[in-house]
């Protein structure tokens, strides 16, 4: 997989005057029922499965409080949070050290039910106002420390990447990031404190959802990380390790127990499953393939389109030019992989231009989408919230024939084919030689036309056009 940046420019256009649209490329807890004096004395947290009405109950919960009986962190928690397909091959075309996949959750995904077990302002426990003053009520993480595949073993120092740890799969890496603290997760227990915390009606904290961080969750290949891994993970498919790679855990003064700040989580575990809320699970989420592909070698540079009027494009007329995309190809199958196919089913390599997230979202917003995840056109960087942008505007693109290409969203969610954004990466290509032994090179155009998205409905105004986007080939 490779990837290659685009920049999209229109400096400034106005009703009777002409403007110029530059593309540049650059490579690149248990229920105690209580009487009303007996909860008084209560200190500490308490874990809400349901709504009780007793206002004596250390499980009191105010009318229309969100609940739900979670399980937490239990081994298939997290399933389908993070979603991504992840491609190992052979240094030196896939350098070791390579970014394969990334993809990020909040704690919402991450219970016992997979995607979606909880709301953001479902309460998950509930403190007494002496618990926030006593040692204070906290999120802990760590990798999954007491699994031989899944966070024991630091590959920092063999893979230079610092926060990374042996997988189940060799030639794979994987590394957790609280990005609340921007703290990598260790098999060594983090803590950070929980702020900002709704109170109910009787004056007790609510622990919910939302108070917890999202995470993380990267793969990078290292062909040399050979200390630790499973000698029956070479199959590909999803990925079949049962175990999560990290955890995140709730703690506070009356339940903590050994899950401590620093201490090892191989043998610090008090609470799991039911006061951990969420874990980082990659099984039956994360396709791992070992398949010959393609890398992005070079773009035109730079693109400049001809002179138009904002009176022109208002009419529906356009300007367009070619992007030109130079890849090379693993002809030649290496030892243990799949050999190269150009297509967008499994195993298949394709090919997309990824919109960034703020773009993205504003082409959704304009309704410019597909019934996938993709997006029908590229709007500029503060589409609709900065006034001196223009509005009406963007750039589609079109393979040479005609056929419309839709703009990725998500480079890690695969198989999906146009509807998502993918193209195979040889429609339109021509051969232009071999690089060198097992490689051959190719060319191939894309049509990029920079036009009113719907003259006469709605109307171009006058600003500037700024946006990039990046070319992706990846494995599907």
């Amino acid at each position: 997989m490779s990837g290659i940046f685009i920049r999209f420019r229109v400096r400034q256009f106005l009703a009777h005057r002409t403007s110029r649209l530059t593309l540049l490329a650059c490579v690149l807890g248990m229920g105690l029922p209580t009487s009303s004096w007996a909860v008084s004395k209560l200190t500490g947290c308490y874990r809400i499965t349901r709504l009780i009405t007793n206002v004596d109950s250390a499980f009191y919960t105010d009318p229309g409080t969100i609940t739900s009986n979670w399980t937490g962190a239990s081994d298939t928690a997290g399933q389908g949070a993070y979603p991504m397909t992840v491609t190992i091959n052979t240094p030196p075309f896939v350098p070791d050290g390579t970014l394969l996949g990334s993809a990020t959750s909040p704690i919402y995904n991450l219970g016992a039910n997979g995607v979606g077990t909880y709301s953001p302002e479902m309460v998950l426990f509930r403190c007494s106002p002496e618990a926030a003053t006593a040692n204070g009520l906290y999120e802990y993480y760590a990798t999954n420390g007491d699994n031989e595949h899944a966070g024991k073993w630091d590959a920092s120092a063999d893979s230079g990447i610092p926060g990374t740890y042996y997988t189940y799969y060799k030639g794979l890496i994987s590394r957790i990031t609280n990005l609340a603290t921007g703290r990598y997760s260790s098999r060594y227990w983090a803590a950070r404190q929980l702020t900002g915390l709704d109170k109910d009606s009787q004056g007790w904290l609510l622990v919910k959802a939302r108070n917890f961080s999202q995470y993380k969750l990267e793969f990078f290949q290292c062909s040399t990380c050979t200390a630790h891994y499973s000698s029956t993970s070479a199959n590909p498919g999803y990925w079949s390790h049962t175990r999560p790679v990290g955890y995140v855990a709730f703690v506070a003064p009356n339940f903590g127990g050994s899950v401590q700040v620093g201490a090892d989580s191989s043998t610090a575990f008090s609470g799991f499953p039911f006061r951990w809320p969420g874990a980082i699970a990659p099984y039956h989420t994360v396709y791992i393939r070992r398949t010959a592909t393609c890398a992005v070698t070079n773009v035109t540079p730079v693109v400049s389109f001809p002179l138009i009027t904002v009176s022109e494009l208002n009419q529906g007329l356009t300007r367009q030019l070619p992007v030109t995309i130079q890849m090379r190809c693993q002809s030649a199958t290496p030892s243990g992989m799949t050999a190269f196919s150009s297509g967008t089913a499994a195993n298949q390599t394709a090919l997309g231009i990824l919109a960034q997230p703020a773009n993205a979202q504003a082409a959704v917003k304009a309704g410019l989408k597909t019934t996938g995840s993709a997006v029908t056109w590229l709007l500029s960087d503060n589409y609709g919230t900065d006034p001196t942008v223009a509005t009406g505007v963007g750039v589609a693109l079109t393979r040479p024939g005609g056929g419309a290409l839709n703009f990725l969203t998500n480079q890690y969610v695969t198989m999906g084919g146009a509807k998502d954004g993918w193209d195979p990466v040889l429609n339109d290509a021509t051969s232009i030689g071999s690089p060198g032994v097992g490689l051959t090179s190719y060319s191939r155009s894309i049509i990029a036309t920079f036009k009113a998205f719907a003259p006469g409905t709605v109307p171009v105004t006058p600003g500037r056009y700024n946006a990039t986007a990046q070319v992706i080939v990846r494995v599907q």
